[in-house]
């Protein structure tokens, strides 16, 4: 996130007699405070949990002084030198990044654990080459990849937002100056619809985009140009700054509460961009073209004072550099800072900001062999982009070598497991991480992503309007063979490897119906109210599938007890009655309805396969309590007294011992993500599960 202008870039007019300005402290100062609403917001969320139009704020100011800066050329010399304009780009922006993305790639063989370091060494290409916002959409609409850590340079997708406006905004500018030229207008003015079209075009689609509920709409570039694009045209359009004094006071005063406003009263929660964007937007619109305040009520003391003015300066290199800081003490310490902690990390963030800001920005920025021509700091810029670009492989690499190393010896292990592997190895009173001699761990923690029960087809998404039926016949065609449906959310799916297991052992027809995020059950989720899935009506018609085909005898569900159900007034936990409906109407029906308690949950924040790469070779360290694991949330016991006819099915004890919930038992890692199960543990537990589903039935 940058304003590469320098802040004199974009000077408006001053009324005859007055000097204009060379520098806009005013807007020095909006820097530092869009900088801090995104230092704080990232560090202490609930103090500003809309922080984060801090980089809203700062679009507006690069599209302001970018536009202005090229306005200016125009007008002084009748053309726009796209070389020397990259140019400065290259030398204020690709230092302190290129630097940036450097140290965190080899600091990744230090701090990371190596789960991340595929993603880091991508993302550091990604950051490299300014596509990281286009990597992070397609991250955050892939059903497992939006549940990964965090990187330590996520936050580059701003900035290659903005770098793909200053690719093509110049050549938009310069384009609508020469058809102006040529039909005899006024350049400010021919230059204006074409701007305003395409703010207009962005905000339009940004609101239309964002409220279908894609994820990806927080990161595109097409939903966030206008932002750019409206500063730009309060560059052509602003021209007395000095003018109506009083009105330009109130101006500024109403742009930062404006601002304020949105980083208090939003959150992770609103829609976004979308309309709520305009409120920091149109903030930083007014306190721009407010200009320089004086008298009572007055600004410019403030934005005037050095404090102020300096982390305005630093603001692009603290952007830069807070945000790893933050990441590094995640992963170490495994949890977010608290207060005292987060003011010692941003004071090493503001450190090292200082140092960028000092002995990388400025002088790469004034090197006079980088300014004399502008193929110099471009060609300088693209063996830079080069080079680091190489060393981001290197993660890569390393991370794949190793995991070859470790291969070998999990196959091993599975060639010649022990005589307690995996959930044979839980001990009521202990956790067990090693089952045998070799510390071991199937599957590794960085492939244990894909250790799940290949469904290929048979599963639905989120968005999708139906939910597929599929089999798994083990019955050898004997006629009288049961039929068993596995129902519910990927919770319910991530039990099918076992079931498929014991289905094979007792020659069952195995149909299954998974949904992700859509629990069995007709109470519609919070998210779906929100748009964000469909559930209710993929239910219904897998509810009336069951009972069409007339030869299920038995149906096993669950759900992730973390989801969240709208309040339909049933007089119990939401969801609770719900699900009691369904699985009274298939009792009711003659089938026999076993709802599996859901599995224990991590961690909060913490990934598990990232702590247990961490503690390898002793993942105790990655245990979580019993009581925490268990927090109440499963509705599964509630709707069970509703349904006195289903009968609950409760593994809670293969996973934890009395005190604490491991992650990893026998050898066997447990987790494969934030909270689904692998499919090795699973199958560990077949023989449990069979028990258990004999025993609940022999109860009825």
């Amino acid at each position: 996130m940058l304003s590469t202008a320098s802040p004199d870039a974009a000077r408006p007019k001053e009324s005859p007699g007055r000097k204009p300005r060379k520098f806009l402290p005013e807007v020095q100062a909006l820097r530092a405070l869009a900088v801090l609403l995104v230092v704080v917001y990232h560090f202490q969320p609930g103090l500003l949990p809309g922080g984060f139009v801090g980089v809203d704020v700062f679009f507006v100011i690069s599209g302001f002084l970018i536009t202005g800066h090229l306005l200016r050329e125009l007008r002084d010399t009748g053309r726009v030198s796209l070389g020397a304009f990259w140019a400065a780009r290259a030398r204020r922006i690709l230092p302190a990044s290129l630097v940036t993305i450097a140290v965190v790639c080899l600091a990744t063989f230090v701090l990371s654990p190596m789960t991340q370091w595929e993603r880091i060494g991508s993302q550091a290409l990604a950051s490299t080459f300014y596509v990281q916002n286009w990597v992070l959409a397609g991250e955050s609409v892939d059903y497992m990849a939006s549940a990964s850590s965090a990187t330590g340079l996520q936050h580059f997708w701003s900035l290659a937002v903005e770098e793909q406006f200053y690719l093509f905004w110049p050549l938009l500018v310069l384009a609508a100056a020469v058809l102006a030229r040529s039909a005899g207008r006024n350049i400010a003015r021919g230059i204006l619809p074409a701007l305003a079209i395409v703010a207009a075009a962005s905000l339009a689609f940004g609101i239309w985009f964002s409220y279908s509920g894609n994820p990806a709409a927080y990161f595109i570039t097409p939903t966030r140009i206008w932002e750019l694009a409206l500063g730009g045209v309060l560059a052509v359009v602003l021209r007395d700054a000095s003018a109506h004094p009083r009105l330009r006071k109130l101006l500024a005063l109403g742009g930062i509460a404006a601002i304020l406003a949105a980083a208090l009263l939003l959150d992770g929660a609103t829609i976004f961009p979308g309309t709520a964007a305009l409120l920091p937007v149109l903030g930083a619109i007014a306190v721009i073209a407010a200009g320089r305040t004086e008298g009572a009520f007055s600004l410019h003391r403030l934005s005037d004072a050095r404090p102020v003015q300096w982390l305005g300066n630093i603001s692009y290199s603290l952007y830069l550099w807070h945000w790893p800081v933050l990441v590094y003490y995640r992963t170490l310490a495994d949890r977010a800072p608290g207060p005292l902690a987060s003011l010692l990390l941003v004071a090493a963030s503001v450190g090292l900001a200082a140092l960028s800001y000092y002995f990388v920005e400025t002088p790469v920025r004034r090197a006079g062999w980088l300014r004399g021509q502008a193929r110099r700091p471009i060609a300088a810029g693209v063996v830079a982009m080069g080079v680091v670009g190489l060393l981001a492989m290197a993660p890569m690499q390393q991370r794949d070598q190793l995991v070859a190393e470790r291969a070998a010896h999990t196959q091993q292990l599975l060639d010649a497991p022990p005589a307690r592997f995996g959930a044979d190895a839980m001990d009521p009173e202990a956790d067990r991480s090693f089952a045998a001699p070799e510390k071991v761990i199937v599957p590794d923690p960085n492939v244990a992503v894909d250790d799940e029960f290949a469904f290929g087809d048979c599963v639905a998404q989120k968005p999708d309007a139906k939910t597929p039926e599929c089999t798994f016949d083990h019955s050898g065609r004997d006629a009288d063979a049961p039929t068993v449906a596995v129902v519910g959310d990927s919770h319910a799916g991530q039990w099918t490897p076992a079931l498929d297991a014991i289905a094979k052992e007792r020659g069952w027809k195995l149909l299954t119906y998974i949904h992700n995020s859509c629990p069995f059950n007709p109470e519609p989720r919070t998210l779906e109210i929100e748009g964000d899935l469909q559930c209710t009506e993929p239910n219904r018609e897998t509810m009336e599938r069951l009972l069409e085909r007339g030869d299920i005898d038995a149906v096993i569900t669950s759900y992730s007890a973390s989801s969240e159900f709208e309040d339909a007034g049933t007089g119990h936990r939401p969801g609770a009655a719900g699900f009691a409906e369904y699985w009274n109407r298939l009792a009711d029906a003659g089938i026999d309805v076993y709802p599996i308690a859901d599995t224990p949950t991590p961690r909060a924040g913490a990934d598990p396969r990232d702590c247990v790469d961490l503690n390898y070779d002793d993942p105790a360290q990655c245990s979580q309590p019993r009581s925490a694991a268990f927090d109440g949330q499963d509705l599964t016991p509630e709707a069970a007294k509703l349904a006195p006819q289903a009968r609950v099915v409760d593994l809670s004890d293969e996973f934890c011992g009395a005190d604490s919930c491991p992650m990893v038992i026998g050898n066997v890692m447990i987790y494969r993500d934030r909270d689904h199960v692998t499919r090795t543990y699973i199958l560990t537990l077949a023989k449990q599960l069979e028990s258990a589903l004999v025993a609940a039935k022999q109860t009825r």
